[in-house]
Parts: C-alpha cells; sequence; structure tokens
C-alpha cells in the first residue's frame, strides 16, 4: 500500500504532520512480519507483539497501528512540539530504535542534559540549532547503533541493509517539507 493510500486510512483527528509520518512509518512496516531473527516477535504495520502483547497483532488495522504510533510514540516523544523535519527523524527513531535512545540521541546532540526526558529545555534548545546538520549526525548516530548492534548479536546482520536505507531515507524526507 501506498503513502497517499494509507493517509485516507489514518484518524482524521491526528494532525496532517504527524498523519504524514506516521503514514511513511506504516508504509515501510507494512503487513505481517514473521521473520523469527526479528527480536520484536511478530509484528504488524510495524507493531510488535513483543510490545504490545495485548494487542492482536494479526488483525491490526491501519487505523489502531495508526493511533498507537501517534500516542505512543508522536505525542510521548513530544514530536507535536518540534520542528517539523526533526519531529519527523525522532518519531521514525523511535518507532525503529526505541524511544529512549531516540530521546538521548537528540539530548546528546544538541547540548542538553541527556535525561531521556523532553521537556521545556530541550525543546528550547531545538530553536537554536542547526536542522541539516543535526539530521546528518542524528542519522550518523542511528547507522553507528545498527551497527554495534550486529557486534553484539550477529544474527541481526539480516536486518543491517534495510536499517540504513531506512535511516537514509528519513534523512532525506526530513529535509523535504513534510506537507
Amino acid at each position: 500500500m501506498k503513502k497517499h493510500q494509507i493517509l485516507l486510512l489514518i484518524d482524521n483527528n491526528i494532525p496532517a504532520i504527524a498523519a504524514q509520518a506516521i503514514a511513511g512509518v506504516l508504509e515501510e512496516e507494512q503487513g505481517i512480519n514473521r521473520n523469527k531473527k526479528d527480536r520484536g516477535g511478530i509484528t504488524n504495520w510495524g507493531i510488535s507483539s513483543r510490545w504490545y502483547p495485548n494487542v492482536n497483532i494479526e488483525n491490526l488495522t491501519v487505523f489502531d497501528a495508526a493511533n498507537i504510533y501517534y500516542n505512543d510514540y508522536w505525542l510521548s516523544n513530544q514530536c507535536n512540539q518540534m520542528p517539523n523535519a526533526i519531529a519527523y527523524m525522532v518519531f521514525d527513531t523511535a518507532v525503529n530504535q526505541g524511544r529512549s535512545f531516540a530521546r538521548k540521541t537528540l539530548q546528546k546532540l544538541i547540548n542538553v542534559k541527556v535525561d531521556g526526558i523532553i521537556g521545556r529545555k530541550t525543546l528550547a534548545a531545538l530553536n537554536n540549532v542547526n536542522d541539516p546538520h543535526l539530521l546528518l549526525q542524528y542519522t550518523r548516530f542511528r547507522c553507528m547503533r545498527y551497527t554495534n548492534l550486529i557486534q553484539r548479536d550477529h544474527t541481526q546482520i539480516t536486518f543491517i541493509e534495510g536499517w540504513i536505507d531506512r535511516a537514509l531515507s528519513v534523512l532525506l524526507h526530513a529535509q523535504q517539507p513534510l506537507l
């Protein structure tokens, strides 16, 4: 399913910028994945049975997955208060590499206290950053994390090409207007 088709299935109450980012993740993650090497277990639309054991993953709809992404990844990471490009990057990283890593990486790169809490100091510091430079450095940190993961667990090598492609694709999209 293409992004423009996915957008039609997302809750109309989700703001357009968040819906665009969510549709990008849903386009990337679409369908059931039963890869035994995937640490998330069975996934559907990128929602994993490991992290959502009480969700019926097999029957998860785009609408429901989008609402999970909006509440648990967009809002909980304060993406709604960030510049669009940075929000898009932080959101995708939270989905793909974990919320804590997404927040702490941002804080490290903008030189604020690294506590994993996106509060007023972190948000204020975002007003003084060069978006393109930050996005590039953030992508570099993402790729380094992927390679570190593979060094610890060689079974994950099967995913490296897709992970790197995803990180670079997000960088490219974050550098373009999202709406």
